[in-house]
């Protein structure tokens, strides 16, 4: 599974910096926020103590700057589920947002679980924002849609909110297939089941439906 590694802030950030941070995303993923010590991200670095402390005043300013760092790299134009979103020719193509928010899951599955780790043990303190901003976000990616392309939406769905369901629909299906390891669930292959997902939005599941 490939996965982002997590970059400073600055280019030409020091090495020890790299290593302090990519340490403490293994073991917060591995071992939770305050299962790991600051000791322990040291050790896993390969630091001193006290090299922590340079960068660093407290445990969870490395916890806020890891989500902050990928943050910035996740919602960059060209990953792949900002970039489906901005371009896919929503509602034909849902299966482009299937494909990309597999892709998504793949690559971004430290800063996932950093998420869930925020939620458990932060009360969603740190991401909350993420998330309350989240329909203002699909309503510029639906900005980009044509009127002959947004005609095509039924006059009583709202397609802001179609969109991010579908999108979300994905994201969860593929959270359980990638990090939940729940291979499998839906009992179809990956690719029958985005299918089957933009079949059952465009179609609905009654018989004779357009």
């Amino acid at each position: 599974m490939a996965k982002t590694a997590v970059k400073t802030k600055k280019p030409g950030a020091p090495p020890n910096l790299e290593r302090i941070l990519g340490a403490a995303a293994r073991l917060f993923t591995k071992q939770g926020f305050h299962g790991t010590s600051t000791r322990d991200i040291a050790a896993e670095a390969g630091v001193s103590l006290g090299n922590i402390y340079n960068y660093f005043k407290t445990k969870e300013e490395i916890f806020v700057l890891l989500l902050q760092t990928y943050e910035k790299e996740y919602f960059r134009p060209d990953q792949p589920l900002i970039k489906a979103l901005m371009e896919t020719s929503f509602p034909d193509n849902i299966e482009e947002l299937g494909f990309a928010s597999r892709d998504t899951i793949e690559k971004f599955s430290i800063y996932i679980l950093l998420i869930y780790v925020d939620v458990v043990e932060f009360g969603a303190r740190h991401v909350a924002g993420i998330f309350a901003n989240m329909r203002a976000g699909y309503a510029q990616a639906v900005k980009g849609r044509g009127a002959a392309q947004l005609r095509k939406i039924a006059p009583d769905v709202d397609p802001v909110a179609a969109l991010m369901m579908v999108t979300w629909n994905y994201y969860n299906y593929f959270v359980m297939e990638k990090l939940f390891k729940v291979k499998g669930h839906y009992g179809l292959p990956e690719t029958e089941a985005v299918k089957l997902f933009a079949r059952v939005f465009k179609r609905g599941i009654l018989r004779g439906k357009a």
